[in-house]
């Protein structure tokens, strides 16, 4: 498996503004939700804006509410809404066995249960039901729903 070690993680996401003082929603893609703090810095996916949580507390499951510094107003939180989070892939844990994290999974060659390889991984999403692993078909291998080729 590659291991790009500069590569961004998808931490969270900031969701919508809470109260007037400028907290803000945040959605945590973490294993422990309050431990995204503990990847910082924190970046948007280019790496080009920083985000330091000043505070966090849990609000439901996955959900929590944080301080963000230099956010003081709801205008300003506001802004944020939907603004993915990442932080370096090399200041994340060690996936255990048999766990993977997304950004090490792209570029991986896809296999049937044959061990034929049918693609390459392109990206993964979760709309809310489970992960979606996105597979760039190689064009000899587009088949019908009986498993044929075309």
């Amino acid at each position: 498996m590659k291991n790009n070690s500069s590569a961004r993680v998808a931490v969270g996401v900031f969701g919508a503004p809470h109260g007037v003082r400028g907290e803000i929603k945040i959605k945590s893609y973490t294993g422990d939700p309050l431990a995204i703090a503990a990847y910082a810095p924190l970046t948007d996916q280019n790496g080009q804006r920083r985000f330091v949580l000043k505070k966090a507390r849990s609000l439901k499951d996955d959900l929590l509410i944080v301080t963000v510094e230099g956010v003081t107003d709801r205008d300003a939180a506001a802004r944020l809404t939907n603004l993915e989070l990442y932080a370096l892939r090399e200041h994340m844990p060690e996936a255990e066995e048999d766990e993977f994290y997304h950004a090490d999974l792209i570029g991986l060659k896809a296999v049937d249960e044959d061990n034929t390889e049918m693609g390459v991984v392109l990206a993964l999403h979760n709309f809310g039901a489970g992960d979606i692993i996105e597979i760039k078909l190689f064009p000899r291998l587009i088949l019908k729903k009986d498993r044929s080729p075309l």
